[in-house]
């Protein structure tokens, strides 16, 4: 996928038609940004959306929210809605954003996954909490595994390489480098997501010069996911 003069992606076609799903990308600039990301969200949604996000802060609690919730939603990395007034978001450079979607229930959410929270089980317990809020959708939730470094690039200490399995780590030499995005995979299927509802963009923020990178370049700056339900977006 050749992203290199683009300003976002559209990857609403692997969820629903009647979500609209976007990552920006740095040509758009910095998310993190108020105004910068107000014009992003002018210009892709109605006047009338509100955007909310969660603290981010590397741990797995969820929060159900609406157009009166506070954001940042403190102490939160996933945030779910039913709100179709709503836009989501996550901010990531190098972490991993996942979109979730159930057509039946129509209920979307988007979960922001670093190393901590993937070695935590994030994934198998957000699973576990839409089973809970949707106990007869979980064969028809789709995913999307947005943006984030790949197991090429993401190198960890030898004191941490014990907090993953060995089948997802590579030594080299004094090295270890884990694939993030095989645990992520094998942890939403494990946890009862169907493999053909799974879609893996398979970027690496890390090689993708149009995407932020903390690893590459120590930056402070962000890309972004965000979701929104109805079709008329």
């Amino acid at each position: 996928m050749k992203i290199t003069e683009l300003d976002f992606l559209d990857i609403s076609e692997y969820l629903n038609s009647n979500v609209k799903a976007l990552v920006s990308l740095s040509k758009a600039g910095n998310m993190k940004d108020d105004f910068i990301r107000d014009v992003f969200i002018s210009k892709f949604f109605s006047e009338k959306s509100v955007v909310i996000f969660g603290e981010q802060v590397h741990r797995t609690k969820i929060a159900v929210v609406d157009r009166q919730t506070k954001s940042p939603v403190c102490g939160v990395d996933g945030i779910f809605t039913r709100d179709k007034s709503v836009v989501l978001a996550v901010f990531f450079a190098d972490c991993m954003p996942v979109f979730f979607y159930d057509p039946i229930s129509e209920f979307a959410g988007l979960i922001h996954l670093g190393w901590r929270g993937i070695s935590q089980n994030f994934v198998i317990s957000t699973v576990s909490f839409l089973e809970k809020q949707i106990p007869s959708s979980i064969p028809s939730v789709k995913v999307v595994m947005g943006p984030g470094i790949c197991g090429k690039h993401f190198e960890i200490s030898q004191e941490l390489a014990y907090v993953f399995p060995e089948i997802y780590l590579t030594r080299k030499k004094d090295k270890v480098f884990v694939n993030l995005r095989k645990v992520v995979k094998d942890h939403l299927v494990n946890a009862g997501i169907k493999e053909k509802n799974i879609y893996d963009l398979n970027l690496c923020s890390f090689e993708e010069e149009n995407l932020f990178s903390f690893r590459r370049n120590k930056t402070e700056e962000r890309n972004a996911a965000f979701l929104k339900l109805d079709s008329e977006k």
